[in-house]
């Protein structure tokens, strides 16, 4: 009787807080449009970067260059980044996605007739690579800051919370669909699945509104000359976007780079195929969307800065035990949880620094954020070298654990960044 009050009762809690916070932005028409072309985005992006890794592998039987294919992705972050604020607000978002959109199609499109032709090389992935990276550097912010527009500064919380659920739902799919699809049909088909996706999500972006040209006015002109200086000092003044940073920098460089080994882990350690690719991939990507829920039913008693290290440095650990299996099964639980850890790192990364940020430093703030990302390259080139040296698991393995240090070490020393605990409860 008690579990099924406590079941009634969870069940109550749930339907209230969704028709107060969500039912209302949910109906919004655009916000419907973005949330499918963010989808449609996320499961191409994840799914083509498996996939990749995967045809790599296939092509050279290297490691290290599939870890250096995820590098000529990330490669252009640090300096893109740096920019990518000024020239979404002279452009755009809608100007900025669309454009991008369509050259993330043309590129699987390519792929794909080189495949089909089997005249596919190693450097071909790697120009594609750069190209989407480019692209992705700029495109990424401004999918992130169109969300004040689309839902208003007042919901921009709980509109990123069903944005970031939807992508991660678009991430379960495609970590599933390139295991599948690869396995089944080839690798040809894979890429053409892609374009086809990829082409549907142009179409939602361009019926969105084009906010750049509503909301145009003088005093947006304005402040959308604002030097990276600027920017700067207002990041370092700030503990809780420093923080932020700081960590992305340190998950981007240690943590994120160790999911191009998974190619690696399902082929020759694991010894299995394209299916335990996806295997491991789809239980990395339902722990990320379960990580989702729980971020937010953390929310209701925890800062948001304690949950964002918290999912950190879960999401390391579970990365260094990782490195210790041979077993299919422990190895599929171990990055469910190492998802959960990454579903409160990605959700809170960008949900702080939307609720965080002043408005009209929102779209360079998430620049910098771009620029802490950029040190994903400089991680793979490093894991790549480690990898060389030592081979997979002890390279994974190592990282990881280090990772851990440094986050923990970063919440120590950054006082105004965790001190939330006692702040929540005396609210």
């Amino acid at each position: 009787m008690d579990g099924q009050l406590t079941i009634g009762s969870l069940n109550k809690l749930i339907a209230n807080m969704w028709e107060k916070r969500f039912s209302s932005i949910v109906k919004n028409k655009h916000f419907q449009r973005l949330l499918l072309a963010n989808m449609l985005w996320s499961f191409t992006h994840f799914a083509s970067v498996l996939v990749s890794g995967w045809v790599v592998f296939l092509l050279t039987n290297s490691a290290v260059k599939v870890i250096l294919l995820t590098f000529f992705q990330f490669s252009a972050l640090p300096i893109v980044g740096l920019f990518a604020g000024a020239l979404i607000d002279r452009v755009g978002n809608r100007t900025i996605m669309l454009v991008s959109q369509t050259i993330y199609t043309v590129v699987f499109l390519c792929i794909a007739a080189l495949l089909y032709l089997e005249i596919l090389a190693f450097w071909h992935l790697a120009t594609a690579a750069v190209i989407t990276g480019l692209c992705w550097a700029i495109d990424w912010p401004a999918r992130r800051s169109i969300l004040a527009y689309v839902v208003g500064e007042e919901n921009v919380s709980d509109g990123y919370i069903v944005d970031y659920s939807i992508q991660t739902l678009g991430r379960v799919f495609g970590s599933a669909a390139a295991g599948i699809i690869t396995k089944v049909l080839g690798e040809v088909w894979s890429y053409v699945g892609f374009a086809v996706f990829s082409f549907l999500a142009i179409i939602m972006i361009a019926g969105l509104i084009n906010y750049k040209l509503v909301t145009k006015s003088r005093k947006d002109s304005a402040e959308a000359k604002i030097p990276i200086s600027a920017v700067w000092k207002y990041v370092s003044r700030d503990n809780v976007i420093l923080g932020v940073l700081i960590v992305t920098m340190c998950v981007n460089f240690f943590v994120v780079p160790n999911r191009s080994l998974f190619p690696v882990f399902a082929s020759t350690i694991l010894k299995g195929d394209a299916l335990y690719l996806g295997y491991l991939a789809l239980s990395y990507s339902l722990g990320g969307f379960l990580g989702i829920f729980l971020s937010y039913w953390g929310l209701v008693y925890y800062k948001n800065t304690n949950l964002f290290i918290f999912g950190s440095i879960v999401q390391a650990m579970a990365f260094a035990f990782f490195s210790l299996s041979s077993l299919l099964v422990l190895s599929v639980i171990i990055l469910f949880l190492a998802g959960i850890g990454s579903g409160y790192f990605g959700v809170l990364q960008s949900e702080i620094l939307l609720t965080h940020t002043e408005k009209h430093m929102r779209n360079s703030v998430f620049g910098w954020l771009v620029v802490a990302i950029g040190l994903q390259p400089l991680g793979r080139l490093s894991l790549s070298a480690v990898t060389s040296m030592v081979g997979a698991r002890l390279a994974l393995g190592g990282t990881a654990t280090i990772a851990c240090l440094l986050l923990i070490l970063t919440a120590l020393r950054l006082s105004g960044f965790w001190q939330s605990i006692a702040e929540k409860s005396s609210d």
